[in-house]
């Protein structure tokens, strides 16, 4: 496998997820990268360099209908997997793996159940990441702990408006993504810098672990958070909209549990 150079450019992978009138989830070494609903439809694409691993990579789709009754017709359900150069839109015939489907016949009534799975190489590889090595993730009192701190903190540089610090705490994530995107490290610290400068001072408030969803995933290396209530994950007053991301990635790394996505 190859790293990127000059005369090797950037190579992104880019899975694309269209659905309508079912539940689905899909997930690629384990970790979720797109669900939706039956009530909703749903397009989206993602980069996803930053999740692949040097061994073979797994992408994996689940569907269901959890109300056969409530079905929209046409049912519509694909799954593209493209590998090419960035800012390039490939056509779907370039596909590396494709999965299609529209008749009702053919896709699981009730809980979602595997529909399809493909497997791959990168090429370039952008890792190795921190969180393939960190050590395994458990759902327990230390853990809820740990994430409440490392949310709280962040929260707290935000309130200060202490760039230096916010920097610090997103160094794995700023340093990673910039490989996997090529993005370079300064554009994202002025991201990070902007979004200090403007948030909104709020009152302290403890974090309350209730208020988050937090699963295991990536074979116990990640810890994936969410808000509950659907706001971003470092909103410091549920009363109002909050700002950043929806979702962060903990792993457990020697230095304790650190945002790494």
């Amino acid at each position: 496998m190859s790293s990127p150079s000059a005369a090797n450019p950037q190579i992104h992978y880019v899975v694309e997820l269209q659905d309508s009138g079912l539940d689905v989830r899909l997930t690629l070494n384990d970790i979720e990268i797109a669900r939706g609903t039956q009530a909703e439809s749903k397009m989206s694409q993602q980069k996803v360099n930053g999740w692949l691993t040097f061994g073979p990579n797994e992408l994996v789709l689940q569907a269901g209908l959890s109300d056969p009754t409530q079905t929209k017709v046409p049912l519509d359900l694909k799954c593209l997997l493209f590998r090419g150069p960035h800012g390039r839109q490939p056509e779907e015939s370039e596909a590396l793996a494709r999965y299609a489907e529209r008749d009702k016949a053919r896709l699981p009534a009730g809980a979602m159940q595997v529909v399809w799975s493909t497997k791959f190489a990168s090429d370039p590889y952008y890792g190795p990441w921190r969180w393939e090595n960190g050590l395994p993730v458990a759902l327990d009192p230390p853990t809820f702990l740990g994430a409440s701190m490392v949310i709280g903190s962040v929260i707290a540089s935000l309130n200060s408006h202490n760039t230096n610090e916010l920097v610090r705490l997103f160094r794995v994530h700023i340093d990673e993504n910039s490989r996997a995107l090529g993005t370079k490290v300064e554009r994202i610290e002025a991201q990070l810098a902007g979004w200090c400068t403007s948030w909104t001072i709020s009152p302290p408030r403890q974090v309350v672990p209730e208020e988050y969803s937090m699963v295991v995933e990536g074979s116990q290396r990640l810890l994936r958070i969410d808000r509950k209530d659907g706001k971003p994950v470092f909103t410091a007053n549920p009363d109002t909209p909050g700002s950043g991301p929806l979702r962060i990635y903990l792993a457990k790394l020697a230095e304790g549990l650190t945002i790494v996505r």
